[in-house]
């Protein structure tokens, strides 16, 4: 099954900052793996509600679930703590590295903080629950039983699919 989808092309460590700063104004804290989850459900959100893929960034099944890997690399040094940290971006312009930023419209932020504000209070350990629910994208290629998925890769078109097959359709996705 292939599905089609228009790619925003964000910056992944823009979104997670948009996020954290979102969180942080509602008064949520997260951990690395909490903002690797929840930048991916933002991301799942849109690709399954608008058919629009908000990074290029490559989301990968990892034990713990959907991480992207500049993500964990720009906040593993706060463990297993609150990240109180921004993710940064190099500027070639400044030839400087600068806290990364999304332009995202309206709409894209309504429906951003609509896919994370019910999971905001939710532990890093229920979020990474949450992304393995069987017949999930994370599922699908964590327990692949066929050829290799080199880079155990979370496609968008795998996304899309899973949520196909969950639901029957686009609508609300369980």
């Amino acid at each position: 099954m292939t599905f089609a989808y228009h790619q925003i092309g964000h910056s992944v460590r823009g979104l997670a900052n948009y996020v954290l700063d979102y969180a942080e104004q509602q008064g949520f804290a997260h951990s690395n793996m909490g903002i690797n989850k929840l930048a991916y459900f933002a991301v799942r959100a849109l690709l399954i509600k608008r058919n629009r893929l908000l990074t290029k960034a490559k989301i990968e099944a990892w034990e713990h679930g959907p991480v992207f890997r500049e993500l964990y690399q720009d906040f593993k040094a706060s463990g297993d703590g609150p990240v109180r940290t921004r993710a940064k971006s190099f500027n070639p312009g400044t030839r400087q590295f600068e806290i990364a930023k999304i332009d995202l419209t309206e709409d894209d932020k309504r429906d951003v903080v609509e896919a994370i504000t019910p999971l905001l209070p939710l532990t890093a350990s229920q979020l990474r629950a949450f992304s393995h629910r069987q017949g999930e994208a994370w599922d699908r290629v964590w327990s692949y039983k066929g050829r290799a998925n080199p880079g155990m890769e979370i496609t968008p078109s795998l996304i899309l699919e899973a949520a196909y097959q969950m639901q029957g359709d686009f609508g609300e996705v369980r």
